[in-house]
């Protein structure tokens, strides 16, 4: 998914922003550069960016730019994830704090400042402070925050709120996305690139309910899919019962239909990275259903023995 070019420059801005804490804040430059590694689960940040199940705010802005020039412009694809980065290390760091990550040190909180100047300044280069570009950023910007804090105030999740509050929480990746929009001069698809986003938010956001929904059970994170799980089991079930007896299998269709909408969404688009990434992504999500379905298998057929017994 991620070519030879594209994990070169994803490679390179993580040099780039180590380099730039070493040279301009040396004290906070060991202790985020810890972190950054910590959140790969590797040796190298970038690894973070590159996995298969990432959110692809690297590659949205390059599907964008691939779809209205060819070749791509390489220093301004560098520039824009060097500022994607660190806006996303800037949401993260805010994220987790308010999460009560135990494993996060709120003395890192100081290098909020870094992440947003880095992520903010490189537009200067590109837009200028009257650029209709300034008017958009401002706006997803806000929209940003304001779904992340009322994502943080729900107890329970409705479909309305997933699409329109929970899915918006990675909205900030259409600002590089509108950022070529703009440089090509191709205002006129800031709003269906927006809407891709919006799309792939939904399924991005569905996907994790699924699959991390005994963590969120276990830490009371709310989430569409256990605030489902309340509404639709019995009174005799637990959540866990009806994930087992059909919650599962019910989220699954779910998140086929925002795929099914997104590979729809692309018949207009035509772009040939997008669809071989959704490819992929379903055959990943398929094979991902089916393990856990066998393994919900295995658990009945246990139980039904020991219940036996």
């Amino acid at each position: 998914m991620y070519n030879t070019q594209l994990q070169h420059i994803i490679t390179e801005a993580i040099t780039r922003i180590n380099n730039e804490l070493t040279e301009s804040a040396p004290y906070m430059a060991e202790r985020v550069g810890k972190w950054m590694t910590t959140l790969s689960g590797t040796a190298t940040p970038e690894d973070y960016f590159l996995h298969p199940l990432a959110f692809p705010m690297l590659l949205l802005p390059w599907w964008c730019e691939q779809t209205l020039c060819t070749p791509a412009d390489l220093d301004f694809q560098s520039d824009l994830a060097y500022s994607t980065i660190n806006g996303y290390y800037y949401i993260r760091l805010i994220d987790d704090i308010m999460d009560g990550d135990a494993e996060i040190d709120s003395h890192l909180l100081p290098a909020l400042n870094f992440f947003h100047t880095q992520f903010h300044g490189i537009y200067f280069r590109y837009f200028d402070a009257e650029h209709s570009f300034w008017h958009d950023f401002k706006q997803i910007w806000l929209r940003s925050a304001e779904s992340a804090m009322q994502d943080a105030s729900l107890t329970e999740i409705d479909y309305e709120q997933f699409q329109h509050i929970a899915a918006q929480k990675v909205c900030a990746a259409k600002i590089p996305v509108i950022a070529v929009c703009y440089q090509y001069n191709r205002s006129d698809l800031v709003e269906v690139w927006s809407n891709l986003v919006d799309l792939l938010g939904c399924w991005n956001q569905m996907t994790n309910d699924l699959f991390d929904w005994h963590k969120d059970l276990t830490h009371q994170i709310p989430s569409y899919f256990l605030s489902e799980a309340r509404r639709q089991k019995s009174e005799t079930e637990t959540i866990t019962d009806w994930v087992i007896r059909e919650g599962f299998s019910w989220g699954c269709e779910l998140a086929y239909d925002f795929m099914d909408k997104l590979k729809s969404f692309n018949t207009n688009l035509q772009n040939s990275d997008l669809e071989v990434y959704l490819d992929r992504y379903y055959v990943l999500f398929s094979e991902r259903e089916a393990d856990v379905q066998q393994g919900f298998q295995n658990m009945s057929k246990l139980l039904s023995i020991v219940g036996h017994k």
